[in-house]
This record gives C-alpha cells, sequence and structure tokens, in this order.
C-alpha cells in the first residue's frame, strides 16, 4: 500500500475502520484479492506475481498486516529480500504481534525501506482490537497505536504530507459514517496534485514527486490500481471490500468478503 488512513476507536461499535489505496506500476502482474489456498494457514490477499508476496492480508481470524514503501532515504536502493514478504510471513507464522516484530528486527536490514502495520483481531478485548502495531526500517523499535485518526504513505507514521493531511481531515469529515460501519466515498479518492512548494523532498525528480503527491495517483504507466476498505466491529465481524481501479481511477471491479473471527 502507499497511503492508509484509519480510524482506531477500541471499544466502540466499530473499533477499525481502515481504507487503504495501492500504488503500483501498470505493468507489474497481479492477482485481485482473493484467498491463498497454498499456504498452511490461508490468507486472503492479492499476490504480487512478481516477487510472489503482498501488500496487504488477513487471515479467517482477524490477524492482519499491510506494508508501504520509504521514500526518503532508499530511493535507488534494493533489498535483498522483498517486503512482501513480511505480511505473508506474518500471517503464516501464528506469532503475536510482539513476537514476529522482535524476529524480524535481526533481519530488518534485508528489506528495502518499509512500514509495516500489524493488527489482530484474535485477542478480543471489549468489543475491540487488542493490539495494533506499527514499525519501520527507520524505526525499528515501533510503537502501539493510541485511539484516533492515524495515516500512513511513504514516511514514517502521521508524517504530515499534504495528502495525508488531507486524509485525515477527510477521515474526521466522515466519522459520523465511519461510527455507523459505513464507507466514505470521499477518503483517499482525490486526484488532485500538491502544489509545488508543498511538495515533500524524497529524493525523485520534480515530475514524481507531483505525480505522487495525489491521494488516487492517475498515470499511464504508473497509479492507483486498488482500493480496500477493512471494516470491524464490535463482534469481530470482519467486512473486507477491494476495489480495482482503471487508468482513470474509476473503479473496474468489486470484491466483497465477509466473515466473523
Amino acid at each position: 500500500m502507499c497511503l492508509v488512513a484509519f480510524s482506531w476507536s477500541p471499544g466502540s461499535q466499530w473499533p477499525l475502520m481502515l481504507v487503504a489505496n495501492r500504488d503500483e506500476f501498470r505493468d507489474r502482474p497481479t492477482e485481485p484479492m482473493h484467498w491463498w489456498g497454498d499456504l498452511e494457514n490461508p490468507i486472503l490477499a492479492g499476490r504480487d506475481l512478481q516477487a510472489g508476496g503482498t501488500w496487504f492480508a488477513i487471515n479467517e481470524q482477524g490477524r492482519f498486516a499491510l506494508v508501504t514503501n520509504i521514500r526518503p532515504g532508499y530511493i535507488g536502493k534494493s533489498g535483498l529480500r522483498s517486503r512482501g514478504e513480511l505480511p505473508v510471513s506474518y500471517l503464516n507464522s501464528q506469532k503475536s504481534i510482539s513476537d514476529f516484530h522482535a524476529d524480524i528486527l535481526p533481519s530488518i536490514h534485508e528489506y528495502s525501506g518499509f512500514n509495516l502495520l500489524l493488527g489482530d483481531v484474535s485477542q478480543a478485548m471489549n468489543g475491540g482490537i487488542e493490539q495494533l502495531f506499527w514499525f519501520s526500517s527507520d524505526q525499528p523499535a515501533g510503537q502501539r497505536i493510541t485511539p484516533g485518526i492515524h495515516v500512513l504513505s511513504n514516511d514514517a507514521l502521521n508524517t504530515p504530507w499534504p495528502k495525508v493531511e488531507l486524509a485525515r481531515k477527510q477521515m474526521v469529515n466522515a466519522l459520523p459514517m465511519l461510527a455507523r460501519g459505513e464507507i466514505s466515498p470521499q477518503v483517499l479518492t482525490s486526484i488532485e496534485r500538491s502544489s509545488r512548494e508543498s511538495l515533500p523532498q524524497t529524493g525523485v525528480p520534480f515530475e514524481w514527486e507531483s505525480l505522487l503527491s495525489a491521494q488516487t495517483i492517475q498515470g499511464v504507466d504508473y497509479g492507483t490500481r486498488s482500493r480496500c476498505w477493512l471494516r470491524v466491529n464490535s463482534q469481530k465481524a470482519i467486512y473486507l471490500s477491494e476495489y480495482q481501479l482503471g487508468e482513470d481511477a474509476k473503479v473496474v471491479d468489486v470484491r466483497n468478503f465477509n466473515w466473523k473471527s
């Protein structure tokens, strides 16, 4: 994923409402979200057919993981291992978040810059989610997520890039809908680019920085290819929708998956 916004409200009727955009080269071979039956512990995820991993995955018990890359300081650098391994490894391991985090730290340098968000609904407390945790290549110690609205893009959690701050405002405006468990069509859907003066400096040329500044990227060769909404309620019911997007940012396919963990 390249832009993720979520409302984390333990103890509420809808403790987690999360939306995520996946930006990628359009010619990179990909399978849409589906249940992977070739693992010891099946997961629901899209599949990157080039490296074999995924950007967002969840299992029947409600354990989930999503990964974004980090641009500042990592442009032009490649890792020995694919970041897409991380969500699959977490879900296939059945380890707790803290144990998985500890196991990754010795080899964290083998991956290109990444953010990893880990969640676990299986240890539900007070009708919410017990654990929601973020760590990254730059902040390997990570942090337990506090209640509120958080946004993650291609730098540290809540780094105030223009599209991140816009996402935060969109989530705040959508809170009445989110409290009812409804999806908001306004969140992460803006195609507007940031002004030159407000662009972050991440190490890519201006043309790319401008292209990437939109929440939903419209590019011929690179763009926002899918959007996912994850909703979890206090009865541990899970609702997941994946929207495949075309070059014009319009929805071309929808897949819905609902179950109780």
